[in-house]
């Protein structure tokens, strides 16, 4: 007869120094995050060396997945929640099966990706005003990407999972071997060396996807052999409409959040595209570097979310507000040295990923402009991020919706068709938005509604 497994418990997040299990948790998302965040500027870097108009095919079809997976983004916010207030409760069976109810709702997201994949690249493409030129290159990249969207949705949602019930570790070593597998096959299937096709830009897709789908496997095979914070078992194996629900009803909201994001993104490109390639490019590098930054803004702000949503969990609602601002005030300790450095030597990081000089010019101005507001979008970042956990998404939507599409998007247009400021003029409707968000989020915090939103889904579970 087979041994029982066991269950690892992470039991520090709501009993340890609350420093402690922040940075515990904290640095290996942090880092997971960045990993997270290389897959695309792998790609960019290889790609940069094909030509601007192929930066510019990546960096349209970048913006054009991140509108469509808001969905697996939603999926995860769901998730952490719900895995989060379970383990805290010490409910480690419901915890199990919301892992499950995840993977269901990943698979039938990728079956509508698919679909787009098939019959929509090329329409989505004019949609968002992409130049000619650029549409080929961008289409075929789309079409892998979403086709096999699959591997990206699971492995996105295994990853959420895991974390939120105390595990930043896994993820982290899975993340390691999946970038080194992207690198290694970025140039193989972009430049076509050896025996390999030569296929570009699409080859970025191929490598991306290649390397999750092996990270899917490692994921699998620990959840149902390993000793894991969570376990996939016979007694999980059944769709409970009423999970699906609740995690639905959370992530709606972080789904809407992030499309009123990428809306915004949508509406700046229209302008970008009309100043040419260059600045889409540009605009493209300046994006993908900010989302960096960003990127560990948003590992911290995780393990805010863990920590408040655990901590709710078993009734310890004064130690989650704690890890609240715990996690900012460590993130902005980090964040501006990047600034200083984004805004000292804007010209020669822009360059690392283009020599074009058109493109370097107007993507340095890009990062000095992004600089400037840094400290605001971090607390935009952790403290949306951590209110998540507890399962309220509906704030943090409402202040995008009202920062991003009520002062970001109107302030662009006026400052370039009505100030002929040009592209400076889309920057710095980014930095009255990022400005206004921040504080916005802080008064929100401090009001403790997002408490009061906790406690409604708790009742409903």
């Amino acid at each position: 007869m087979a041994k029982a497994r066991t269950r690892k418990i992470n039991t520090g997040i709501t009993e340890s120094g609350l420093s402690s299990s922040l940075w515990k948790l904290a640095l290996p998302l942090m880092a997971g995050a960045l990993l997270q965040d290389l897959f695309t500027l792998a790609d960019l870097f290889f790609v940069g060396r094909l030509g601007h108009i192929e930066v510019a095919a990546l960096a349209v079809s970048g913006i054009i997945i991140s509108v469509i997976m808001m969905a697996a983004i939603g999926i995860s916010a769901g998730t952490i929640a719900l895995i989060a207030h379970f383990i805290g409760k010490k409910d480690y069976n419901s915890a199990d099966s919301v892992l499950f109810q995840t993977v269901v709702v990943s698979v039938v997201c990728s079956a509508g990706m698919a679909l787009i994949g098939l019959f929509g690249t090329d329409n989505l493409l004019r949609a968002f005003g992409t130049n000619p030129e650029v549409i080929p290159a961008a289409s075929g990249y789309l079409k892998i990407t979403f086709g096999w969207s699959i591997f990206i949705f699971i492995f996105l949602g295994l990853n959420q999972a895991l974390r939120g019930a105390g595990d930043a570790m896994t993820p982290l070593k899975v993340l390691i071997f999946a970038n080194l597998v992207n690198i290694a096959l970025d140039p193989l299937f972009i430049y076509g060396i050896g025996f390999f096709p030569r296929m570009e830009v699409a080859g970025s897709a191929v490598a991306t996807i290649i390397s999750r789908a092996l990270a899917v496997i490692i994921l699998l095979r620990h959840l149902i052999f390993s000793h894991s914070f969570l376990h996939f078992h016979p007694g999980v194996f059944k769709i409970k409409p009423s999970l699906i629900g609740r995690m639905l009803k959370i992530g709606f909201f972080a789904s809407f959040e992030v499309l009123l994001r990428q809306l915004s993104i949508i509406l700046l490109l229209r302008l970008v595209t009309s100043f040419g390639a260059s600045c889409l490019a540009a605009c493209g590098v300046g994006i993908r570097l900010r989302m960096a930054i960003m990127m560990i803004g948003f590992g911290m702000g995780t393990a805010s979310s863990i920590l408040i949503g655990q901590n709710m969990g078993a009734s310890r609602p004064d130690r989650a507000v704690k890890s609240g601002w715990k996690a900012l005030k460590y993130y902005e300790m980090i964040i501006l040295p990047v600034a200083v450095i984004f805004f000292i030597f804007s010209r020669q990081i822009v360059a690392v990923f283009s020599s074009y000089p058109e493109v370097v010019s107007i993507g340095s101005d890009f990062l000095r402009f992004i600089a400037v507001t840094l400290p605001f979008l971090a607390s935009a970042i952790i403290l949306g991020r951590g209110i998540s956990g507890a399962g309220d998404t509906v704030g943090p939507a409402i202040m995008t919706g009202i920062t991003q599409l009520g002062l970001r998007v109107p302030i662009a247009y006026a400052l370039v068709l009505f100030f002929g400021m040009g592209s400076n003029g889309i920057w710095l409707g980014v930095n009255v938005s990022d400005f206004f968000h921040g504080l916005m989020m802080m008064w929100y915090f401090k009001s403790n509604i997002w408490q009061k939103r906790y406690y409604a889904h708790r009742a409903a579970l």
